[in-house]
């Protein structure tokens, strides 16, 4: 993916402009440079509305995915309408502290100069956010936004890959594919159980060997299991990963039963949980918000893995909920590699009967749980933060008991009362202020419980 392209307006009046203020945007910029990102902007502050429309005819030229105007000092009012009309992007509004001088002049006045833009982009019905802070750490100030947008960029080009459709009766899982296209741009392929098992049946020789060697490093015991089931897991794999290419998709949303384990002999579970381990975002039972909420959680963590979990229990007193599946988290997530066992599915006929699932708890640390939802007039989201705790296996499949930030009273209340799906995607980082940011851009309405 390109960089992002930052356009960087540092605002000053002709008669405020001085060496040292000259360096606060020098100070801003080099700050910015030392992101993974590209900065436009002119080399002096913009002191005139004929400077400003020069400096948004070089923003437009470079296509810039957003713009930040820097207030090293109070600006001539006029500058801040030419910005945000003359473009069409995002606008951050950065100001900095400041002391008066020895001889008690106020030599800024930047956030005034900030907070008269916010009354101007408001009344001009633009989308603005604010940054507050010493211009030498504006990278910092602004990486949660830069995740933000970076994810903006990544989503607005995903291709989600719906293998079988949703599971019988999880409503949870539709979704409006053109609305999802609408708004944050994901496209969704459709595929037939079908073909992906039809790839399988015909994986052979070298290719079928690979996959199966691949299975066998994918866990440190196997119980129960047999060469038979090792081998389809194998071919499954390798056939999920020539869907992708064939239909060029970034993640899987796979219906992963009922009739899943009857025309192709295994449960895909373990799979699933090697997919995800791979770097190709895949979630279980048909959901593509779920898929589409991973693929948002893995990019504002950096890289991190999520992992796609049902909310089954909670503890009012300890302030604790386990989170959790069947058995297809990915094995980076472990709490330890030595207790990863492959095993036949419980309940998969009955449970013990076919395979595949990988039975682990997971790693503590920090964590956020959050969700994409549907609502009638657009999207909301659950996002709520906490820290995973060492968590022994007490359960089949793969648990991980958590002490969220907030009271297991509240979460559970906002969860019920406001009927949010029972699906989540919980990734080891915490990126609340990123999620928000994230769903600002796009008219997501965030529900945060903190």
């Amino acid at each position: 993916m390109q960089k992002l392209v930052v356009g960087y307006a540092g605002l000053s009046k002709a008669s405020w402009k001085t060496p040292k203020i000259q360096n606060i945007m020098d100070q801003a910029v080099n700050s910015l440079k030392s992101l993974p990102i590209e900065v436009v902007c002119n080399n002096k502050l913009s002191i005139s509305e004929t400077e400003v429309i020069k400096l948004c005819d070089k923003f437009n030229s470079k296509q810039v995915d957003v713009i930040i105007i820097h207030f090293p000092t109070f600006p001539l009012g006029g500058m801040i309408p030419e910005i945000a009309q003359r473009t069409n992007v995002p606008v951050l509004l950065f100001a900095n502290p400041e002391k008066p001088t020895p001889d008690q002049i106020w030599e800024q006045n930047s956030f005034c100069g900030a907070n008269m833009a916010a009354h101007v982009m408001n009344k001009l019905d633009k989308k603005y956010q604010f940054m507050w802070g010493e211009s030498k750490d504006a990278a910092k100030l602004f990486e949660p936004m830069y995740k933000a947008l970076e994810c903006i960029k990544v989503i607005k080009n995903t291709r989600v890959g719906l293998v079988g459709g949703r599971v019988p009766g999880f409503y949870t899982s539709n979704f409006d594919e053109m609305r999802l296209r609408s708004v944050l741009g994901a496209a969704v392929e459709v595929i037939d159980l079908l073909e992906v098992v039809d790839k399988a049946n015909k994986i052979t020789g070298d290719e079928a060997l690979a996959g199966l060697e691949k299975v066998r490093k994918s866990a440190q015991s196997i119980c129960s299991v047999d060469d038979k089931d090792l081998t389809a897991a194998g071919k499954l794999f390798q056939a999920f990963l020539q869907l992708k290419e064939k239909y060029n998709l970034d993640n899987l949303a796979i219906r992963c039963w009922p009739e899943f384990s009857d025309i192709y002999s295994i449960a895909p579970c373990a799979v699933i949980g090697m997919l995800n381990n791979a770097g190709i975002i895949s979630s279980c039972e048909g959901d593509t918000y779920g898929a589409v909420t991973m693929e948002i959680q893995k990019q504002l963590s950096g890289g991190g893995v999520p992992f796609f979990v049902d909310l089954i229990s909670f503890d009012y007193k300890e302030n604790t909920g386990v989170v959790w599946h069947c058995g297809a988290a990915p094995t980076c997530l472990c709490r330890d590699f030595k207790e990863t066992i492959l095993r036949k599915h419980m309940r998969v006929d009955g449970g013990d009967k076919k395979g595949l699932t990988n039975d682990f708890s997971l790693k503590p640390g920090r964590i956020t749980m959050a969700k994409l939802d549907e609502t009638k007039n657009g999207y909301r989201m659950l996002i709520a933060t906490g820290t995973a705790l060492d968590t022994e296996k007490f359960i089949r499949g793969n648990p991980l008991n958590v002490k969220f930030d907030c009271s297991m009273e509240k979460l559970i209340d906002t969860i019920m009362k406001q009927g949010f799906e029972h699906h989540y995607s919980v990734v080891h980082a915490d990126i609340k202020e990123e999620l928000i940011m994230f769903c600002e851009y796009l008219n997501i309405e965030t529900v945060v419980v903190d």
